[in-house]
């Protein structure tokens, strides 16, 4: 946990100060942000599946932003909007994909003595914080026509894969 905090830490000095010259527009520093987010999501995702003796289930799992990291504008401060989508919910895997991104969640945003990352919100789920914190595509797309609202219709449109299995992540893309 501490060597991707130091990387990130260090990267994030590094635009600090590329900012403080003027070197980045305001929309290349929040690609540079985004990208660096990408890279820790991704990095802490390996590592929590290696950890759990889940790597199988790699393939399993995509990871999709929302907000300012789906949209590529992240700021120096902002947090990560996140959902987490499997192809099928097979009932033998979710315990433990369960597991795994609550590892992730509790890796990325804790505090430790390098710092800490992100805070990570996962109220965007479908169903919000009563929600799986994994969902099937096929949940995923019943919920999006059937019963999502018209403001997570419009949190869609900046939504973005960021970690995980891209097939996976491509896939919510079509089903509008």
């Amino acid at each position: 946990m501490n060597h991707i905090r130091d990387f990130h830490h260090n990267h994030l000095f590094q635009l600090l100060v590329q900012d403080l010259e003027n070197l980045w527009s305001v929309e290349e520093l929040s690609d540079q942000l985004s990208d660096l987010a990408d890279i820790v999501i991704e990095e802490t995702l390996s590592l929590s599946l290696k950890t759990l003796n889940a790597e199988n289930l790699r393939s399993k799992l995509a990871v999709i932003a929302y907000g300012k990291l789906g949209g590529r504008e992240l700021g120096f401060a902002s947090d990560l909007d996140l959902i987490f989508l499997t192809d099928k919910l097979n009932h033998e895997h979710q315990p433990t994909l369960i597991k795994v991104i609550k590892r992730f969640i509790s890796w990325i945003s804790a505090h430790t003595p390098a710092g800490n990352l992100f805070r990570v919100d996962t109220r965007l789920r479908p169903n919000g914080s009563s929600g799986l914190l994994v969902t099937s595509l096929s949940s995923f797309f019943e919920y999006q026509m059937e019963k999502a609202w018209i403001w997570e219709h419009q949190a869609l449109t900046r939504a973005r894969f960021c970690g995980g299995n891209k097939l996976i992540g491509k896939r919510i893309f079509f089903i509008f």
